[in-house]
């Protein structure tokens, strides 16, 4: 065979490997941000309001990310820091001015202070043939790799190469990603950038 006819053939071998053809099409790759983890769904805050026993305890955030809040109804917090919600509810709880149209004149320079008590948003699990299956904390910058590693790592049966990822995005919609591990542990494929609310399942070997 001379080198024209195999030049086709060594395209086509080439986007054959790329392909992901039992799971949804490998998202690219994130350019990772360092920035503190925001807040998120069935998260739960602690908001103090200096001399204000009413205004002040323990708040749940919605599954649609917002809370539920006295005076201010529901306020949008998703991905916010907690010092933001701080702000936030300052603003809301203060007089009404023309540069804080959005004030109720609830108080006259609330002090507010918001702690994270519990970040529950922000939890993967992982499945199937680890040393450790379970729920665990989702970090920022966290690979598929990386996740496995946490939970203890492969077992002796594991199909490495078959790792299932599956996500809900922000629409209900299910996606399934299907990746071989072995191949990124030694540097043969892109890692995976795993997302809050994502379930690695390992299978079981057939061989």
């Amino acid at each position: 065979m001379n080198a024209r006819r195999l030049l086709p053939l060594s395209i086509a071998l080439a986007l054959l490997a790329c392909r992901n053809p039992t799971g949804s099409p490998l998202p690219p790759r994130t350019v990772c941000q360092h920035r503190a983890a925001g807040l998120g769904a069935r998260d739960v805050i602690n908001v103090v309001v200096f001399n204000e026993g009413a205004l002040s305890g323990e708040f749940r955030i919605g599954e649609d990310g917002t809370l539920d809040y006295p005076y201010l109804r529901r306020i949008e917090v998703s991905g916010m820091q907690a010092s933001e919600v701080s702000d936030l509810i300052r603003r809301g709880l203060s007089e009404q001015t023309p540069d804080n149209p959005t004030g109720q004149s609830v108080l006259v320079n609330p002090n507010v202070r918001v702690e994270i008590k519990e970040l529950n948003s922000r939890r993967i699990s992982v499945l199937g043939q680890v040393q450790h299956p379970g729920v665990f904390q989702h970090t920022q910058c966290l690979t598929v790799a990386q996740a496995i590693s946490i939970a203890g790592g492969f077992t002796a049966l594991a199909e490495k190469n078959q790792v299932r990822v599956t996500r809900m995005d922000r629409r209900g919609a299910r996606q399934t990603f299907v990746l071989r591990v072995e191949d990124i542990v030694v540097g043969r494929a892109a890692d995976f950038d795993i997302e809050p609310g994502d379930v690695i399942f390992v299978p079981e070997s057939i061989t």
